[in-house]
């Protein structure tokens, strides 16, 4: 590291993440001197939040320089921390997705995790998320790759195949946490809590405060509506699992077949406002900032935050720059190069939400809790639909890219065969501008199985249907012979 600290921001124009990770970062101490590099495509937005940055740190820290560039090459250059935070195609490209899968009758709240939505979105921003990791090596080897880019896991794989230090941070654990906290009636700073799982569906294990063992008292508190709000899928997971999860409602209807197939369960358990469950809530959220804020100056008179945020940034930033340490929750390959997986009882193959260590300039993964069975087959259709999304880019297989959206839940349990098949041939033309030239083709064609043909088969049964046709048979001749005497 050089005298200099230098963190880039990739995407920097994010209008979700972009003013509270300015913010946070003006906040550690270790970056009291350096350069804030911002970085995007997006020129307008880009200018917009630089100029904030500028007044930010001219205001909390002086010595911080900011640039602002297009150019990759130029942000990530000799960077000790690089974070991601783009979305290629953006509202376009999910306006399309989402018209696409309304029209196959998929109804999503987020879609920005898994099934078709969540699987191109991976594919769109996995070119980037991979030419940047690649660039690292080169450009800035040392460097600590911080991710926020949706869908988490296929991310961090892409990303983690080249071999950089690469850590995937979300803030679903935290938001619970707060969540779990009022619903208690306690001080956030009385909850003590354990994690593990899956990006936007870890669950909660444990929890402990005054008085011992929380669990008991929350599930009974779960029970009441008042105390529970908008949080009905997630309370009927707690009541029918034991557990409950991070994230909100409307991501985890999102990955089961149990809430929104149909609009009775959609009524019953998806009725509430925006990430509560309601529909197309995310395509909405988009479709406001794109249709009524657009590339205006929205941070104009924007003050900095006085507070830091409860996002883990800072605090990695803080440790990796500063040869310090934290602890924190992150998103790391299940296999993560030390012979025992981070969180037993998941494939070896899926990104995992455990905590972590960051040392100086390590990442270290401490022997994960053993999830409970019922847990951990939860979780593993989404870590192995995510795994196969992910190997499906990096080899350039549009068969793949189907075989992961026909394992998803909620689509397999509305769409047929065929009509996932032919959800992902529409989904593959409307994003070809986005794609890399491998996937620009379309999965093949199949016949359809269900046509029969119209004489008898010229294959043989088993022996046991052989035997009882037999029976059969002979007991209708018995039968017709007794009839003619």
């Amino acid at each position: 590291m050089g005298t200099r600290p230098k963190i880039a921001i990739v995407g920097a124009g994010s209008f979700s993440h972009g003013k509270r990770l300015i913010d946070d970062l003006l906040t550690v101490e270790a970056f009291a001197e350096g350069d804030l590099v911002l970085m995007g495509n997006n020129i307008p937005r880009l200018e917009i939040v630089g100029a904030y940055a500028k007044n930010a740190a001219g205001l909390l820290r002086p010595d911080v320089g900011v640039i602002i560039t297009d150019k990759l090459g130029l942000a990530i250059d000799g960077a000790d921390i690089v974070i991601t935070i783009f979305n290629v195609g953006g509202y376009e490209a999910f306006d399309r997705d989402y018209a696409i899968a309304r029209g196959y009758g998929l109804d999503v709240c987020i879609g920005d995790t898994a099934g078709p939505l969540g699987a191109f979105r991976a594919l769109r921003n996995g070119t980037v998320m991979l030419g940047i990791a690649e660039d690292m090596k080169k450009a800035c080897p040392g460097a600590l790759l911080i991710n926020y880019v949706n869908p988490m896991a296929p991310m961090v794989s892409i990303a983690s195949s080249s071999g950089i230090s690469c850590l995937g941070i979300c803030g679903g654990i935290e938001s619970t946490n707060d969540y779990v906290a009022e619903v208690l009636g306690l001080p956030r700073s009385e909850l003590r809590t354990v994690f593990a799982g899956v990006n936007h569906l870890c669950w909660l294990l444990d929890m402990a405060g005054p008085g011992g063992d929380l669990y008991p008292r929350f599930r009974e508190l779960m029970k009441d509506p008042e105390s529970r709000g908008d949080e009905a899928v997630r309370f009927e997971i707690l009541q029918q699992f034991g557990y409950f999860a991070s994230e909100s409602s409307g991501h985890i209807s999102d990955f089961f077949p149990y809430f929104r197939r149909n609009a009775e369960l959609r009524d019953r358990y998806c009725s509430g406002s925006g990430y509560s469950g309601a529909s197309g809530a995310y395509h909405r959220l988009l479709s406001f900032i794109q249709k009524r804020i657009g590339n205006a100056d929205y941070l104009e008179g924007q003050p900095p935050a006085s507070i830091r945020s409860s996002d883990y940034a800072p605090a990695i930033v803080e440790a990796w720059i500063s040869n310090g340490n934290c602890k924190i929750y992150g998103n790391v390959m299940n296999s993560n190069g030390t012979g025992r997986p981070a969180l037993p009882g998941l494939p070896s193959s899926a990104c995992v939400e455990v905590s972590v260590e960051i040392k100086g300039r390590e990442i270290i993964i401490p022997p994960g809790p053993k999830l409970p069975p019922t847990l951990a087959a939860l979780c593993t259709p989404l870590a192995l639909q995510h795994s196969l999304v992910s190997r499906a880019f990096l080899e350039q297989n549009p068969e793949m890219v189907f075989a992961a959206i026909a394992q998803d839940q909620l689509t397999s349990a509305i769409l047929d065969l065929p009509e996932i098949r032919a959800l992902t041939y529409s989904l593959f033309a409307a994003n070809t501008e986005w794609l890399p030239q491998g996937l620009r083709g379309s999965p093949r064609p199949t016949v359809d199985a269900g046509i029969r043909p119209s004489r008898p088969s010229r294959f043989r049964g088993s022996p046991e249907l052989d035997l009882i046709r037999n029976y059969e048979r002979r007991q209708k001749n018995s039968g017709y012979t007794r009839n003619r005497d």
